[in-house]
C-alpha cells in the first residue's frame, strides 16, 4: 500500500503485540491510546485471543481497497462499502494469532468521532467483538445472501437494507452484545447517542432527496410508482438499523439505556418519518430479541426469512412491489466486520 509507513511503532499489551501504521500527518494519539484501552480490558478479563493486531490509521483507503481486491480478501460489495466505514476489522475466524484494524480517519472526521476518545473506543470494542463473539450463527448467516425481486431502480437498495437488517444484523447484534457484557457499555451508550443525535440533525436532508425524486418522476426518469417506495427505502435505511444498537441494552438489562435510545430514534427520528417505518421497528425489535449465538444454519435462515417478510410487506405498502429472499452462497473466510 504505497504511502502508508509505520509512524507510532509497536507496543505490548500484556502477551499482545500491537503494530500501529500511519499514513496520517497528524496526532493520532488518542486512536492509539484507545486502542490500548480496549486490548487491556479484554486481555485483564482473559477475552483476548490474537498474538498481534495492526491498527491502520489512515487518511486514505485507496491503496487499501486496490490491494484487498487483488488479494480477494473481500467481496465487490464490501470493498464499494469500505472507504465509506469509519473502521472495519479484517480477519479469518479460522485463525485467531492476529487482526487487523482500519481506521478512516476522514470518515470519523465527517461523523464527527475524531477526537473523541469514549466513541472512538466504543467503536474499536465494537470492532473487535466481531472475532471474539464469532459463534455458529455467525457462520450460519455467512452462508446465506439476500436476493430482491422489484423495479431495477429499487431491487438494489431493497436487497441491502434486507442484507443489513438479517444476515447481516446476526454478526451487528452479537457483537454489540459483547461490548456490553465486557465492560464497554458506557463507551457504546455515548456512541449510539452521538450517531442517533446526527441522524435527526441530518433530516432536514430528506426534503431535499424527495424533492429530487419529484423532479425523477416529472422527468420520466422514475415511475410515479416508486415514488413513495423510494422514499420509504430512505426512511428505513436511516432508522431501521438503529434497532441493532438498541437491542443489546434491552437484552443485557439495561433497561434505562434502551429506553433513553427508543426514545430518541422513535420520538425524535422516526417521528418524522412515516408511521409505518415506527411500526416496523417495534416488529424488528421483537425479532431481534430472540436471536441466539447457538443457532445453525435452519433457525438462522427462519429467522432472517421473518425478518424479510416483514420488510417485504413494509416495502410493497408503499406502491410498487418489492420482494426480499434468502439465497444460499458459499461461506468465505475471510470476515470483514
Amino acid at each position: 500500500m504505497t504511502g502508508i509507513v509505520e509512524g507510532v511503532g509497536t507496543f505490548m499489551v500484556g502477551s499482545a503485540r500491537v503494530r500501529v501504521v500511519t499514513d496520517c500527518a497528524v496526532d493520532i494519539s488518542a486512536i492509539v491510546q484507545a486502542e490500548e484501552r480496549v486490548v487491556r480490558k479484554l486481555a485483564d478479563q482473559g477475552a483476548w485471543p490474537h498474538e498481534t493486531v495492526t491498527l491502520f490509521v489512515l487518511d486514505d483507503l485507496a491503496p487499501l481497497v486496490g490491494q484487498l481486491a487483488r488479494t480477494h480478501r473481500l467481496v465487490a460489495d464490501d470493498l464499494v462499502r469500505l472507504p465509506q466505514r469509519p473502521m472495519v476489522n479484517l480477519y479469518d475466524p479460522r485463525h485467531a494469532s492476529e487482526c487487523f484494524v482500519f481506521v478512516n480517519r476522514p470518515i470519523m472526521i465527517a461523523e464527527g468521532f475524531w477526537g473523541d476518545g469514549l466513541a472512538a473506543e466504543a467503536l474499536l470494542a465494537h470492532e473487535h467483538a466481531h472475532p471474539l463473539s464469532e459463534a455458529p450463527a455467525t457462520m450460519a448467516a455467512r452462508g446465506l445472501k439476500v436476493e430482491a425481486d422489484g423495479p431495477a431502480a429499487l431491487a438494489p437498495l431493497a436487497a441491502e437494507l434486507g442484507r443489513t437488517l438479517s444476515t447481516g444484523a446476526v454478526t451487528e447484534l452479537l457483537a454489540n452484545a459483547y461490548c456490553i457484557a465486557h465492560g464497554f457499555a458506557d463507551a457504546l451508550h455515548h456512541l449510539d447517542r452521538l450517531t442517533l443525535a446526527r441522524a435527526v440533525n441530518n433530516l432536514p436532508q430528506r426534503a431535499e432527496l424527495e424533492r429530487r425524486a419529484s423532479a425523477a418522476v416529472a422527468a420520466g426518469t422514475l415511475a410515479e410508482n416508486q415514488l413513495r417506495p423510494l422514499l420509504r427505502l430512505a426512511d428505513a435505511q436511516i432508522g431501521l438499523p438503529f434497532a441493532l444498537e438498541v437491542v443489546p441494552f434491552a437484552q443485557a438489562g439495561r433497561s434505562a439505556a434502551a429506553a433513553e435510545l427508543d426514545a430518541l430514534l422513535v420520538d425524535g427520528l422516526m417521528a418524522r418519518m412515516a408511521t409505518e417505518v415506527a411500526s416496523t421497528y417495534h416488529d424488528l425489535r421483537a425479532c431481534f430479541l430472540h436471536l441466539r449465538p447457538e443457532w445453525t444454519a435452519p433457525a438462522v435462515a427462519a429467522w432472517c426469512t421473518r425478518i424479510l417478510d416483514r420488510l417485504s410487506d413494509f416495502l410493497s405498502a408503499g406502491g410498487a412491489p418489492l420482494s426480499l429472499r434468502l439465497a444460499a452462497t458459499p461461506p468465505t473466510a475471510k470476515s470483514p466486520s
